[in-house]
């Protein structure tokens, strides 16, 4: 079967601690580590309305922002693969290199469920949720604004998608 992403082999998808799908390491990935490559449709933003609206319940879920105006979806039909599961957490161990592809931050432990901040991709999003990751730095609220945080801004320098590293340097 011909996939639209790539998910590493020392990575698989099983359950996380609060039941819930998550992508963790099957052996030491070591930082700068190339984790996944993130595939999928581009779309417009009025596609993408259309698609939450109708086949595909969640796609904003599963979209991420590429330019101005344009998303990727990983799916249209709602079908997940197993590089769709990456869940959020306020001390993730990988980040972002380019607009699809998420590396290793640190040495990664076998066992280790691999996250990310969604901040690192998400600056277009008017959302919140009450985060779980229950890390010592957990923000507790995530927003689609907490990319604008400065400090954040800083721990995560060069893991942010282009597009949000953009927005950065637009508002400095």
């Amino acid at each position: 079967m011909i996939s639209h992403s790539y998910l590493t082999a020392k990575a698989n998808v099983r359950e996380d601690s609060i039941n819930r799908k998550g992508i963790f390491a099957r052996e030491e990935i070591k930082k700068d580590a190339l984790i996944s490559i993130w595939g999928g449709a581009i779309v417009t933003g009025e596609e993408l309305g259309r698609l939450a609206q109708t086949v595909f319940k969640g796609a904003h879920d599963y979209a991420t922002v590429i330019a101005e105006g344009f998303y990727m979806v990983s799916s249209k039909d709602g079908t997940l693969e197993d590089d769709d599961f990456f869940n959020h957490s306020c001390d993730p161990n990988a980040g972002m290199r380019g607009n699809i592809v998420l590396v290793a931050m640190r040495d990664i432990q076998s066992g280790e469920e691999i996250t990310y901040d969604y901040m690192m991709t998400d600056a277009d999003y008017d959302y919140s949720f009450h985060c779980a990751c229950s890390s010592m730095c957990c923000r507790k609220v995530i927003t689609g604004r907490d990319w604008m945080i400065k400090e954040l801004q800083e721990k995560y320098r060069g893991y942010f998608t282009w597009h949000v590293e953009n927005k950065i340097r637009q508002m400095t």
